[in-house]
C-alpha cells in the first residue's frame, strides 16, 4: 500500500518570530511522520526567521511563490502591498493566504498541514497518522454559515462565486479551524478553476476578490466536486484546542485549559490578543510529560 506523505506548512511574520520558533520547538519534539516544515515570510523577513531552517525545515520567501508585489506604507494600521496586475492594495493578511495555496501546490508532498505561529503541538504525534489516512480529512462545522457571523457569510458567497458556483441558501457550512489539512491535488484543481472563471492568473483573481478566506475555497472547492469529494472524508473533530479569547492565561489556566484535550488532539492554539505570555506557553507545552500529563 503506498504510503501518503504531509508537510507542514506555517505562514509567518516579523511579530511572530518567537511564537514561530516556539513552534518549531515543539514540532522538533512532539511530530513525527512528516517530509518537511515549510515557514513562508515576505522577503523582508527572511533573514530574522533564517536561523530555523535546517535539514527539515525551510523558510521560504514570497519572492519564491508569487510575482513581486511592492509594499505600501500602513494606513489605519494595517499593512498593504500593490502590484500593477491587481490594481488594489492586498492587505497582510490576504497575501498569507495567497502564500498558502502557493506554497501547498509547489511542494511535494501529498498533503499538507497547515499549522500558524500561534500554534504548539503538545502530544507525540504522527502525522502520517494524523494526516496520510487513504482520504484527506476535511474539517467543517456543519451549519455554522449563518446571517448571525456576517464576514463569513461574505467569504463564504465570495468562494462560490470565484469558483463559478451558484450561491446556496444559508446556512452554510465552515471549514475555518486552526490546523487544516489540504491535498495538493486538489490545491491544483482548485487554482484552475479561478483561473477559468477569473480569465486571468489564479493570485489576481483572489486579491482582486478581496474578501475571502483559503478555508473556505478549498472546502466550498471539495464539497461541490463530487469527484473531489470522494477523495476527502468529512470531520467535526478539530486536532487542535484553540483558546480565542478570554483573559489572559497564568500557568494554573493553562493547565486547566489543556485538561480538556480530547484523545484527538495533538495541538493547543492561544490567540495573541488574549496576551497570554509566551514564556508561560512554552514551560506548561514543554514540561516534562509525567509532571504536566499531557503526551
Amino acid at each position: 500500500m503506498q504510503t501518503t506523505s504531509v508537510s507542514i506548512i506555517t505562514p509567518s511574520y516579523h511579530n511572530d518570530l518567537g511564537r514561530c520558533e516556539l513552534l518549531c520547538e515543539t514540532i522538533d519534539r512532539f511530530v513525527t511522520g512528516y517530509d518537511h516544515h515549510f515557514i513562508v515570510v515576505g522577503d523582508e523577513d527572511l533573514e530574522l526567521f533564517r536561523h530555523l531552517s535546517g535539514p527539515a525545515r525551510s523558510i521560504v520567501p514570497s519572492s519564491q511563490l508569487l510575482p513581486q508585489l511592492w509594499p505600501l506604507p500602513k494606513w489605519r494600521g494595517r499593512r498593504y502591498w500593490w502590484s500593477p496586475r491587481i490594481r488594489l492594495p492586498v492587505y497582510g493578511w490576504h497575501l498569507q493566504q495567497l502564500r498558502k495555496f502557493a506554497m501547498a501546490a509547489a511542494q511535494e508532498s501529498d498533503r499538507v498541514l497547515f499549522m500558524d505561529s500561534d500554534g504548539v503541538f503538545c502530544r507525540l504525534t504522527d502525522l502520517r497518522q494524523l494526516a496520510g489516512q487513504p482520504k484527506s480529512p476535511l474539517f467543517y462545522s456543519p451549519g455554522d454559515i449563518n446571517p448571525s457571523r456576517p464576514h463569513h457569510v461574505r467569504w463564504w458567497r465570495n468562494a462560490h462565486r470565484i469558483l463559478g458556483l451558484e450561491i446556496p441558501a444559508l446556512p452554510g457550512d465552515d471549514f475555518i479551524g486552526p490546523m487544516i489539512v489540504w491535498e495538493r491535488e486538489t490545491v491544483k484543481t482548485l487554482l484552475a478553476r479561478i483561473e477559468t472563471v477569473c480569465g486571468c492568473p489564479w493570485w489576481i483573481g483572489l486579491a482582486r476578490q478581496r474578501h475571502f478566506s483559503e478555508y473556505l475555497i478549498y472546502g466550498v472547492a471539495v464539497a461541490s466536486d463530487p469527484v473531489l469529494a470522494a477523495r476527502h472524508e468529512r470531520t467535526s473533530v478539530s486536532c487542535c484546542l484553540t483558546y480565542w479569547g478570554g483573559p489572559q492565561l497564568d500557568e494554573a489556566g493553562l493547565i486547566a485549559f489543556m485538561d480538556d484535550l480530547q484523545p484527538a488532539q495533538h495541538a493547543i492554539t492561544i490567540q495573541s490578543h488574549t496576551q497570554t505570555p509566551l514564556q508561560t506557553i512554552r514551560e506548561v507545552t514543554l514540561a516534562d510529560p509525567e509532571r504536566s500529563g499531557h503526551v
